[in-house]
């Protein structure tokens, strides 16, 4: 006999797909996603979530300084399973999700912020799409090992796409971004994307690092080995404090020449 399924209301199921696409979400980035002052009617909406075993929530009792952390629960496979987009395999693990590293959580927490990094820029008239891997199982002629998210913006006059990558405490070794550079010029020169995108150019590459040595180091790494291809490849990088406090429209990204 089937389980019934709870109602929740539209901006309750909003919660529960964020939280399948980006795993993990604290109260101030739900704030700033619903573009609520206050937190108040948002607490409401995760505490009846909650009640309802949908989501978990993630919460050092010894600290009251860092903020609740939010993800799936098992029973979220209830709202969730009936789209055919959603992993059915990840489904089956949403009980393992509470348990996951912390550097692993701080990683989907900042991809978050990426992404509202991204929408509070978006300009109007275009129309912004910000895939996650759990997003991205279903396109076979992307890189073996896929980027943290694909960007799409659709424009009037055309459309802009990007892979952005975040290397942090998560992905922390210098050698695992030197990796990606060289995963990319060796997948552009492969011709994997242009057969199957109508030869379109390869998306722009947007790597984030956690500060500006690390910047430094990767520039100059990535301007040694763009030099040494042929495939039209353009690389830009920033680092997390820029994304986390950059508060006009002002360009963070600098470009590897």
């Amino acid at each position: 006999m089937k389980t019934p399924r709870p109602k929740t209301t539209d901006k309750q199921y909003q919660i529960i797909f964020l939280l399948y696409k980006y795993r993990f979400i604290t109260v101030i980035q739900l704030q700033k996603y619903f573009n609520h002052k206050d937190p108040h009617r948002i607490k409401e909406w995760l505490t009846d979530l909650l009640e309802k075993k949908y989501i978990s929530v993630i919460k050092d009792d010894t600290d009251p300084t860092i903020p609740f952390i939010y993800c799936l629960a098992t029973k979220a496979k209830l709202v969730l399973v009936d789209d055919k987009d959603m992993d059915a395999a990840f489904l089956e693990r949403l009980y393992k999700e509470k348990r996951l590293k912390e550097n692993f959580r701080n990683h989907c927490l900042f991809l978050f912020d990426i992404f509202l990094y991204f929408l509070s820029r978006q300009e109007k008239g275009t129309t912004l799409h910000f895939l996650t891997q759990q997003n991205l199982k279903g396109f076979d002629y992307l890189p073996e090992e896929l980027p943290d998210t694909y960007i799409i913006v659709e424009r009037k006059d055309g459309t802009d796409k990007y892979f952005v990558d975040l290397f942090d405490e998560y992905r922390k070794p210098p050698g695992v971004a030197r990796f990606n550079i060289r995963k990319y010029i060796t997948y552009s020169e492969g011709g994997n994307w242009q057969a199957n995108t109508g030869n379109n150019p390869l998306p722009s590459l947007l790597f984030v690092v956690q500060d500006e040595r690390r910047l430094k180091h990767l520039f100059m790494y990535g301007k040694a080995k763009m030099a040494k291809t042929f495939e039209d490849i353009s690389l830009f990088i920033t680092t997390q404090d820029l994304i986390r406090f950059s508060k006009d429209k002002t360009n963070i990204w600098k470009q590897v020449a």
